[in-house]
Parts: structure tokens; C-alpha cells; sequence
């Protein structure tokens, strides 16, 4: 049985108190859900990181075939500039969402085993996903990464000769910029959707049985 059905059976129980309901079979149901939750954020961080790390990879090459493969009198200081503006960007990305990360762990933390600190533990977690969902913050974490990918498309254009009025004007780029916009809106409406379907309605339930404990 998840925390849904013990919410539906406390629920319908007229003026129940939480009692009613075994204590034992909440925890439980809270375990699980942290369990999910935890698995989910433990993928999210090994696609976050790897996907940095090639990031990082795909830039220090880049650099390394301008440098030593490549005819210097084609490039100018503009060009070498490009790698190195993706790698900070793929850099500092990964200290900024790792830093974040390491916020909410140690936030997470302070809450001992007690079904009330369970309770404002999973508060706290749908807090920040309902923090992360918001606009700024998605601009913010999904920025860096889409300045890493133009920087790897005009770094090899670059390389191959073309001109930056070529580049400019070419229809991948144009493809490239509709793209980071659907992706920012998307990822935006997909967030929002999440947390009105479900990150709102869990809060709710955590926040009655909170106030059932604390009543």
C-alpha cells in the first residue's frame, strides 16, 4: 500500500485521527516514496554528469585540433576563444547545479527518523522541486549548457573554413536557436505540469498529516 491509499483510507474516516490509520504502514509508505525520489535524483545526477564531462571533453578537443591540426593563419584569436568560452560554461554549470545539489542534501540531513521529520523531509524535497521548475531557475540551468553546444557546432564550422557571416545565416544555427527556445519552453511547461499534477497534491496530503501530527 503507497501514501496515496493510506491518505484515501484515512480520508474517508469520518474525523479520523491520524491513529486510525496504521502509524507503521505511513512510515513505510514515506520510506518508499524517498526511496523513489532518491533513485530518481541519483539518475538525474549520473546523466548530469556525464553530460558535463563530455561537454568538457568535446571543448578540450576542439582546442587541441585548432591548435595542433590545423592551419593557424585560418583562425584568428576570436576562434580559439570559442572552446574555451564552452568549457567555462560546461564548467561552471557543473559547480553551479553541483553546489545546488550539495545545498539540498545537507538541508535534507538535518531531519531526524521521526514521522514528523519524515514528513518535513519530503516537504523540503517537493520545495525544491517546485523551486527548480520555476522560469529563472530553468534559464539559468539550462543556458550554460546550450552556449557548450553553439560553441561545439561554430568551433567545427570554424575549423572547416566557413566564415562567421556564413555561419550566421546557415540554416543549422537557425535550427540550433529554435531548438533552445523549444527546449526552454518545453522543458518550462513539462515542469509546471509536474508540479501542478503532482508535486502540488502531495504537498497538500504531507502538509494534512503534518497538521494532524502537530494537532
Amino acid at each position: 500500500m503507497n501514501l496515496d491509499d493510506l491518505m484515501e483510507v484515512w480520508q474517508s474516516q469520518d474525523a479520523a485521527p491520524l491513529h486510525g490509520v496504521n502509524e507503521a504502514l505511513v512510515r513505510l509508505a514515506l520510506r518508499q516514496d524517498e526511496a523513489k525520489q532518491q533513485k530518481r535524483q541519483r539518475i538525474g545526477r549520473w546523466i548530469f554528469y556525464v553530460t558535463a564531462a563530455f561537454m568538457v571533453a568535446a571543448m578540450a578537443r576542439l582546442l587541441f585540433v585548432m591548435i595542433y591540426s590545423h592551419d593557424g593563419d585560418a583562425l584568428s584569436g576570436w576562434d580559439y576563444a570559442i572552446p574555451v568560452v564552452g568549457a567555462a560554461a560546461a564548467l561552471l554549470w557543473f559547480r553551479m547545479v553541483s553546489v545546488r545539489n550539495r545545498a539540498q542534501a545537507e538541508r535534507e540531513q538535518r531531519f531526524g527518523d521521526s514521522l514528523r521529520d519524515q514528513i518535513n523531509r519530503q516537504l523540503a524535497q517537493l520545495d525544491y522541486g517546485a523551486m527548480t521548475s520555476r522560469l529563472g531557475n530553468l534559464l539559468g540551468t539550462l543556458l550554460l549548457p546550450i552556449v557548450c553546444a553553439f560553441a561545439i557546432v561554430l568551433g567545427k564550422w570554424r575549423i572547416t573554413g566557413r566564415s562567421f557571416s556564413d555561419v550566421w545565416v546557415s540554416v543549422p544555427i537557425v535550427f540550433m536557436i529554435g531548438w533552445a527556445i523549444i527546449c526552454v519552453g518545453g522543458t518550462f511547461w513539462w515542469s509546471r505540469r509536474v508540479v501542478q499534477r503532482k508535486t502540488l497534491p502531495r504537498k497538500i496530503q504531507l502538509e494534512a498529516l503534518l497538521k494532524e501530527l502537530d494537532g
